[in-house]
């Protein structure tokens, strides 16, 4: 009976274990976002791929950016050429530079990434993340030291709003890094579940030498000594 109960406290640890690593999955699969409003007021006039407006990473860093993230910007147009290669006014600008994650990097790791927006008229246009990442060749931003807001050669503009949707909380993005310096949860548990199931082994062959009962695993309890198969030899 002691066996049993014993063996039925494993199992419930076992089952606690497993629900609690479930919970630590989901729990970490949940990002937390929010809307990035990126301050303008240094934007200038620009036309004929010249930047009205830069980001520095310092500013924003673009590795908070999720899937689901998008790039809006507004801007006031003038001098529009209806004769123009381009149909949009303004392009996004990705720069990197000593870049060692994207396969578009030159030889000097300098990236110069232009976008074409996804949506567009003569006062808004917006980027997403799937166009920005095949541009830049990577989704790692780790390495984006300016985000750029440029003129093509279609109209004069100046930027006067900027916003970068679905990004990751600066709290969430530094638990992530605290997560990823200190020991993983799941492997923590994992090796106390371990260490229960070595302990109750070591306890089965203790008292099957003690006990007057074998232990029959095939059946999960106790028989006669004098029951058991004797090995031929």
């Amino acid at each position: 009976m002691i066996m049993k109960r014993i063996i039925s406290a494993v199992l419930a640890v076992c089952t606690m274990a497993v629900c609690t690593v479930s919970a630590f999955a989901e729990d970490n699969s949940k990002v937390e976002t929010e809307d990035v409003e990126i301050n303008v007021s240094g934007a200038s006039a620009a036309d004929n791929w010249g930047q009205s407006l830069s980001v520095e990473q310092s500013t924003f860093n673009a590795k908070y950016m999720t899937e689901d993230s998008k790039i809006i910007v507004t801007y006031e147009c003038t001098d529009i050429n209806e004769n123009s290669g381009n149909a949009y006014p303004a392009e996004l600008i990705f720069q990197s530079w000593e870049n060692t994650t994207s396969p578009n990097a030159d030889a000097d790791g300098n990236i110069w990434a232009k976008v074409a927006p996804v949506e567009f008229d003569d006062t808004t246009a917006t980027y997403d993340y799937e166009s920005i990442a095949e541009a830049y060749g990577t989704n790692d931003f780790s390495q984006v030291m300016n985000i750029h807001i440029g003129a093509t050669d279609r109209a004069k503009i100046t930027c006067t709003s900027m916003k970068v949707t679905n990004c990751k909380t600066e709290k969430f993005v530094k638990a992530e890094e605290e997560k990823a310096k200190g020991t993983n949860p799941v492997i923590i548990i994992a090796a106390v579940v371990a260490g229960i199931a070595i302990a109750v082994v070591v306890i089965v062959i203790i008292m099957n030498k003690k006990s007057s009962e074998a232990f029959d695993v095939s059946k999960g309890e106790f028989i006669s000594k004098k029951d058991a198969e004797i090995p031929k030899k």
